[in-house]
C-alpha cells in the first residue's frame, strides 16, 4: 500500500481528535481507500473515518490490508507535518511489519512506526432514528462546549421546533468567602433560522460527557459544517462531512438521576 496526501490536515486533525478516545486501532486500507472503524476502551464512543482512494493524489493498495496503528505514536508523527508539507503512507507487503510515514517538505523526513495485532471483531455502525438533525458552524459548537464545560461535566443538546440548544447546570468551587457555590446555568441558543440546516420531528433531548465531546470538538477545522443527530436518551451523532472525506462519531448518552 502507498498513499500520498498533499494537504495533510484532514488526516491531521482527524487522528487527533481520534487518538484522545483512542489507544490503538485497525486502519484498513483497500481498493477503496483507508477507513479507520473503531471504538473506545470504555465502549462509551465508537469513530468511523473515511478517506476514499479519491483523496489521495496517488493511491496504490495491491491487496486488502489491516494496519494495527498505535494512534498516540502516529498522532506525535503526523504533528510534525507543516501547513504545506505532503504526506506520503508506505506499507510493503501482504503482512507489513511497519508503516512508513513520510513527510515531504524543504526537507525529507521518514519515520517507520510499528505495526501491532489488529484483532478484535468487526464493528458495525448501529442503525438510529433521529428525531431531530441540525447542521451548524463547527466553531459554535466548539465554543458552546468551552462554555459549559466551565460549570459541568455532563451537557444536554436539545432541539424543538423553534431552535437547537446546548445546555448545563452546575457547581463551581468559591472563589472568595461569600462567592455562591450555585447551581450555576448556561444555555447557547442556535435559532432555527440560524442554523445551516435544521430539521425536528418533535422535541428531544439527550445528555452527553464533556470530555468526550470537547475532543470530538478538536476536528471541526477540517470542514465548515458540524453536523449533529440527536433523539430522546439515544446516541448523539456528530458527522463533519466533506466532499473528499468524512469523519463520524458516536457518542453513548449518559442517563440524568
Amino acid at each position: 500500500m502507498r498513499a500520498m496526501l498533499s494537504d495533510a490536515k484532514v488526516l491531521k486533525l482527524s487522528i487527533d481528535a481520534i487518538s484522545n478516545m483512542i489507544d490503538e486501532a485497525g486502519i484498513e486500507a483497500s481498493d477503496s481507500g483507508l477507513r479507520l472503524r473503531a471504538m473506545d476502551p470504555a465502549h462509551v464512543a465508537m469513530v468511523d473515518f473515511l478517506l476514499p482512494a479519491s483523496s489521495f493524489d496517488e493511491y496504490e493498495c495491491g491487496s486488502d490490508v489491516v494496519l494495527g496503528v498505535d494512534l498516540d505514536r502516529l498522532n506525535t508523527i503526523l504533528k510534525r507535518a507543516g501547513a504545506s508539507d505532503a504526506v506520503e503512507l508506505i506499507a510493503e507487503g501482504e503482512e507489513p511489519s511497519s508503516l512508513q510515514i513520510v513527510l515531504h517538505g524543504r526537507a525529507t523526513r521518514r519515520f517507520s512506526l510499528p505495526l501491532i495485532a489488529a484483532g478484535g471483531e468487526e464493528l458495525r455502525v448501529p442503525e438510529l432514528s433521529f428525531l431531530a438533525e441540525v447542521e451548524v458552524d463547527p466553531k459554535v459548537l466548539s465554543e458552546a462546549i468551552k462554555s459549559v464545560e466551565i460549570i459541568s461535566e455532563h451537557v444536554v443538546l436539545s432541539c424543538d421546533s423553534e431552535a437547537f440548544r446546548i445546555s448545563a447546570e452546575g457547581y463551581i468551587d468559591k472563589v472568595e468567602e461569600k462567592a455562591p457555590e450555585g447551581p450555576y446555568n448556561v444555555e447557547i441558543v442556535v435559532p432555527k433560522d440560524e442554523a445551516m440546516s435544521f430539521r425536528c420531528e418533535q422535541p428531544c433531548r439527550s445528555m452527553f460527557s464533556i470530555e468526550y465531546l470537547r475532543d470530538m470538538t478538536k476536528a471541526g477545522d477540517i470542514t465548515d459544517i458540524a453536523r449533529l443527530s440527536i433523539g430522546n436518551d439515544i446516541p448523539l451523532k456528530l458527522d463533519y462531512p466533506r466532499s473528499l472525506a468524512n469523519l463520524s462519531f458516536l457518542l453513548a448518552p449518559c442517563f440524568e438521576e
